[in-house]
């Protein structure tokens, strides 16, 4: 395993730990607390819950379209849209669903690294959010988001 790797995969499985933390610490009165959003909604902190549930899955896969060399996003793609529709299909998952998804899809992030090159992560896509970043900035990604937004709900429902 080259260190490269294992830089990455240190820094993923230290933004999940640190993320699963503190979102596994809220009581259910606070995951009904109000919290902020990106599109300035009237998100819940389990709504965005359900952002991130959803968003991993879909850095990963983004990831997998541009390691195929495929369109990462399509044109045109609204990120904030996808975001408030993600939250409305997700509105009845509970929060051990959730989380779940959530562990799921690290456990696939970190399988997925085992199989990209070095070379690989230096190939380039575009972000739903709109910028182009390499295969090694798709993988940091998804948990330094889950991370960020965590360490946000920490702030104002914990």
């Amino acid at each position: 395993m080259s260190s490269r790797k294992d830089s990455i995969r240190k820094r993923i499985t230290d933004d999940h730990q640190s993320a699963i933390t503190i979102l596994k610490s809220f009581t259910p009165e606070q995951w009904a607390k109000p919290a902020p959003s990106e599109q300035d909604a009237p998100w819940t902190a389990k709504d965005v819950l359900a952002h991130l549930a959803d968003s991993e899955g879909g850095i990963l896969g983004q990831l997998n379209r541009c390691l195929a060399g495929e369109a990462t996003v399509p044109d045109g793609f609204d990120l904030a849209r996808w975001n408030r529709r993600v939250v409305q299909k997700r509105a009845e998952a509970s929060i051990a669903d959730l989380l779940n998804t959530i562990e799921a899809t690290h456990q696939q992030v970190l399988q997925r690294l085992e199989t990209v090159s070095d070379a690989e992560l230096d190939k380039t896509g575009k972000h739903a959010r709109g910028d182009v970043i390499t295969i090694e900035e798709f993988f940091t990604r998804i948990t330094e988001h889950r991370k960020q937004h965590a360490e946000e709900l920490k702030k104002v429902v914990g």
